[in-house]
């Protein structure tokens, strides 16, 4: 074995980890994606390939890292800022991902043990919900993080992807229903109405894609969770906790969106009075005094809860502009390959998985920052990457398809 083939199976190796690692461990996600990058690094140093690698999206990308640099160097505080740079860094993990799984195989192997290690971690929150007894908005399932919102989110995004390979890909692997049953289910039991509605939104993106007549499916669908509060270990004191969580938001009269709405219209002043480029990371911990909170959500929380508003806050337009722009990009980029009739049930599969978990993200970000959840965030960097990954594919994205001229002769 040479020395090249000796750093692709440990960049492997350290790949693999990372997905595994993913769903149980930050430490040792974060340590296998160091060791990755660096094997990555040092391969291209090696082998002298730079000009080989591809860098999609570098453009908005390297847009966005400047907007947020240009936010810290003008922030309200420049050293409280600063240290929230450090997060650009995951930025790699899409460039690592699409550059190191360069065959189908180990796509596919990585794939699979994203979904068996997300289906371990919705059976530990089973455990938990039967340990626990009782289902309440103070007593969530949380899984394997300590964040009912952190595991949520990742479910949301894990059970996409395996729906999609399901629908999509051929021959099927209909092992992958226990994995999307035994998901959604645990999905319902972290009671994370954000979760929710991404996963609704990147169910609607799949189906219609799919066969849009089964759209018709998801209100009975909704309605049978309504109705029958299914397989919850108890029922709560104060009603149907399902139903509570869903008819408070239909109702509008909900304690927690009350409170987003006061964060968004503080937030918004906030942007108002910073407008290109923001007051810098973690600023609102700072300025949030000089601003009406008449109820202290904002003295309190120090968020917006909600991307779009928190990247305003903090980052400005310019930001803000930056990193919209790095996700229609990438949506441009899938939707450009899913309309070449050349393209294979191996690769429509993922375009269509990427495209419903990044729908599913940004959905759920309006009631969320997911996007500042480092745990989240690594996970969605690597499912969007998939898509540029494999080298003949990568190449492909960058092109339109090009009908050939028929012989009719």
């Amino acid at each position: 074995m040479n020395k090249s083939s000796s750093i692709d199976s440990f960049n492997f190796f350290c790949l693999l980890v990372f997905v595994l690692a993913s769903q149980f461990s930050i430490s040792v996600t974060q340590i296998a994606l160091t060791l990755g990058i660096l094997t990555w690094l040092t391969k291209i140093q090696v082998t002298r390939t730079w000009a080989a690698q591809h860098w999609p999206l570098a453009t908005p990308i390297l847009a966005y890292v400047l907007a947020c640099v240009i936010a810290v160097l003008t922030a309200h505080n420049i050293e409280y800022s600063f240290p929230s740079l450090k997060k650009l860094l995951l930025l790699l993990v899409f460039f690592w991902v699409l550059n190191s799984v360069d065959t189908l195989r180990k796509r596919n192997i990585l794939v699979t043990s994203l979904i068996i290690s997300s289906t371990l971690a919705a059976s530990f929150g089973f455990y938990q919900a039967w340990e626990a007894g009782a289902l309440a908005t103070s007593l969530r399932v949380e899984g394997t993080f300590s964040v009912y919102m952190t595991f949520a989110g990742i479910l949301m995004m894990v059970g996409l992807v395996a729906a999609s390979r399901w629908i999509f890909h051929h021959p099927r692997e209909h092992w992958l229903l226990l994995s999307v049953l035994m998901i959604i289910v645990c999905l319902l039991f972290s009671l994370t109405r954000q979760a929710w509605l991404g996963f609704l939104v990147g169910s609607i993106y799949l189906i219609w894609n799919w066969r849009k007549l089964y759209l018709v499916v998801l209100p009975v669908l909704i309605s049978a969770i309504l109705v029958t509060s299914p397989i919850a270990p108890k029922v709560s004191p104060i009603g149907n906790i399902f139903k509570d969580r869903l008819w408070g938001i239909m109702s509008g009269n909900d304690d927690t969106l009350r409170t987003r709405i006061s964060l968004w219209k503080t937030g918004m002043l906030i942007f108002k009075d910073n407008l290109l480029t923001g007051c810098g990371f973690k600023c609102v911990d700072q300025v949030h005094k000089s601003y009406p909170d008449p109820q202290g959500h904002v003295a309190k929380l120090r968020g917006m809860h909600n991307n779009f508003i928190q990247l305003a806050v903090d980052t400005g337009f310019l930001g803000l502009a930056a990193w919209v722009w790095i996700w229609v990009a990438f949506l441009r980029q899938v939707y450009r390959k899913l309309v070449n009739p050349a393209v294979s049930t191996e690769e429509r599969w993922i375009l269509h998985a990427s495209s419903a978990v990044v729908l599913a993200f940004l959905a759920g970000g309006f009631f969320e920052s997911n996007f500042y959840d480092e745990e989240v965030v690594m996970v969605l960097y690597f499912i969007i990457a998939l898509p540029f990954a494999c080298a003949p594919s990568t190449l492909a994205l960058r092109h339109t398809y090009t009908p050939q001229p028929r012989n009719y002769l």
